[in-house]
């Protein structure tokens, strides 16, 4: 009578046989769906960069200690991939509060060009600053490798550039 192959919505009475048809675990599944998606997104731009920072510059450590044999060489460069992953958080947050600062003083009608001009140099001078600091990393973490060390090794540390990239460019579309 009602039903769909007939080109006729289903009545309210064959609705209820419909989800009776529904299987307990696809129900299941289909609630925790429901439910976990919009927390998914809770606690969400700076969680996701962090959690990409952390687990690339894990895999940075992973790829030294997997390559490395010699223990001073390898508890140096592991401590040269701390202050890389140090230098993402600290340019992160730089960035964060640069972007904060711009909005209350881009919401401020009588806003000076001069306040601007203070800081976008400011900010400019930062990432200099971190630009500088990443390459002079990139050479102490390098001269420590061997050639064949640096395949992987140098491997991982685009891959950590790459990801940490690619999260600040999907957090800041989101604003």
């Amino acid at each position: 009578m009602g039903r769909q192959s007939q080109g006729r919505p289903c009545s309210a009475s064959l609705m209820c046989g419909c989800f009776r048809s529904i299987s307990c675990a696809a129900l299941l599944g289909l609630l925790v769906c429901v439910v976990t998606l919009p927390v998914a997104g809770c606690g969400g731009k700076e969680r996701s960069k962090q959690q990409t920072l952390e687990r690339y510059s894990e895999k940075l450590r992973e790829a030294v200690s997997a390559n490395v044999a010699e223990q001073g060489r390898k508890a140096q460069m592991l401590l040269i991939v701390d202050k890389v992953e140090a230098l993402h958080r600290r340019f992160s947050q730089e960035t964060t509060d640069f972007i904060e600062s711009y909005r209350k003083l881009n919401a401020d009608y009588e806003a000076s060009r001069p306040a601007f001009d203070q800081l976008f140099s400011g900010y400019s001078a930062k990432r200099i600053e971190a630009r500088s600091e990443a390459l002079d990393l990139h050479f102490q973490l390098a001269s420590l490798a061997t050639e064949d060390e640096w395949h992987a090794i140098g491997k991982a540390e685009i891959k950590l550039y790459e990801e940490v990239n690619a999260a600040r460019s999907v957090d800041g579309s989101k604003k």
